[in-house]
């Protein structure tokens, strides 16, 4: 059920074909390339999925929106997945598992939209030197609530909160990039995962039959370099990690039997500067999960260490001040999700995104363009719900007056 063979009159469009319900399709001159679809409909309150949102049903009067608010971000922002690893947003798809948060904690969530748009484009910096792309309406999750990143105004309402100088931003501050798996790094993974092992993971073995051709035994390893250089060092600790590390109750630790290989993954922290302790049980890093996710992030093991972040408080460290607010001067192709959570992590901050988009996948229209200019309007929505709310079968459960809802993170309430 497309649009393609609807024709404009004066003030009508022809009806729909397939929409169960349509009166009506109008156009509007005070809604410039919006049409409004017009329909009976059967109910007006919407179950919610349960991704951790305070209540479970909303009062929907329409679909879709005409203040086309994409929160978008540039392709390349890297967003934290559920198994601890990162994807530009780009090339996220639908169905996958990221990271959200829930009353100020990680928590894991899926991905149910996913669109772009083209709007201008500006680049936010923050005293720890995280950068991200975005457009103008795009919101972050500052330790005072959610704030645009630029003025404005929305069509109801006066100048948005938006970020100034100063603001501080929650989350735990930009990703490292992980590796490429050059020559070096793979040589390294190879002697850390065989020598601080044995490995017995399919997925450490995997990548070692890919790394080396084959599993190989000890005595057939090259010995390492006598000044390991970077590359090298991320794959030795990356191996020697998924060898014998560990990731519970969200802590890191690194261990082998092995003297040497124990020396030397304390060498390859203090090389690439990653706060640790050395325990009886290992090599712990510290520094909280900023620091956890750097490490991860940084030497890139095969195994995937997602329980290190589940369940984590989000954190509002120092280094997230806003620094500047910088205008490109040029319009970008511009990405966004929706996730369950109504919110995902994007280079490190928390990162919202618009709830209610999927539900016109559900009426064979897309997220983006089709959701800002396609409005699916309910003439009963009055009626309807009074009858549905008297039924007995009700449980007397939370109605958010909707479409976006009403989410707590951490100790603040943001109403939208």
């Amino acid at each position: 059920m497309r649009w393609d063979g609807q024709k404009d009159g004066a003030d009508r469009q022809r009806a729909l074909p397939g929409l169960a319900g349509l009166v009506r399709s109008v156009r509007t001159p005070g809604f410039a390339d919006v049409v409004f679809h017009e329909v009976r409909a059967k109910s007006v309150l919407d179950k919610v999925p349960g991704d951790g949102l305070p209540f479970s049903w909303t009062v929907n009067p329409y679909r879709g929106c005409t203040h086309a608010c994409t929160y978008c971000l540039a392709g390349d922002t890297p967003v934290l997945l559920a198994d601890g690893r990162t994807k530009p947003i780009a090339e996220l798809a639908v169905g996958e598992e990221v990271f959200g948060t829930h009353r100020g904690r990680f928590v894991v969530t899926r991905v149910r939209a996913h669109w772009k748009t083209t709007k201008p484009a500006y680049r936010l910096t923050l005293g720890d030197g995280t950068q991200v792309v975005a457009s103008g309406d795009h919101r972050f999750l500052t330790d005072e609530g959610w704030r645009h990143l630029t003025p404005g105004r929305c069509e109801d309402a006066e100048e948005r909160p938006h970020l100034a100088r100063g603001a501080r931003l929650v989350g735990t501050g930009r990703f490292a990039t992980p590796p490429a798996h050059l020559p070096d790094y793979r040589r390294g993974y190879l002697w850390g995962a065989v020598r601080g092992g044995p490995p017995s993971d399919p997925d450490v073995l995997a990548r070692l039959r890919e790394f080396g051709g084959g599993v190989p035994r000890e005595h057939e390893l090259v010995e390492p370099p006598a000044e390991p250089g970077e590359e090298w060092t991320k794959g030795f600790l990356a191996g020697v990690f998924d060898a014998r590390g560990s990731s519970t109750g969200g802590e890191l630790v690194l261990s082998s039997p092995d003297g040497a290989v124990f020396d030397a993954v304390v060498l390859g922290l203090r090389r690439l500067a990653v706060p640790h302790v050395v325990e009886v049980r290992g090599v712990r890093v510290v520094g909280g999960l900023a620091e956890r996710l750097r490490f991860l992030h940084l030497v890139g093991p095969a195994l995937p260490r997602g329980n290190a972040v589940e369940g984590m408080a989000v954190p509002a460290g120092p280094g997230l001040e806003v620094v500047s607010v910088e205008a490109l001067g040029v319009s970008r192709a511009l990405y966004d999700i929706t996730t369950g959570t109504g919110d995902f992590v994007a280079n490190g901050l928390v990162s919202h995104n618009c709830f209610a988009r999927n539900s016109h996948t559900h009426l064979d229209l897309d997220a983006g363009r089709d959701f800002d200019t396609r409005v699916v309007v309910k003439v009963n929505a009055v009626e309807v719900p009074t009858a549905q709310l008297r039924s007995k079968r009700r449980r007397r459960e939370h109605v958010a007056m909707g479409p976006t809802p009403t989410r707590t993170s951490g100790p603040r309430a943001d109403t939208r």
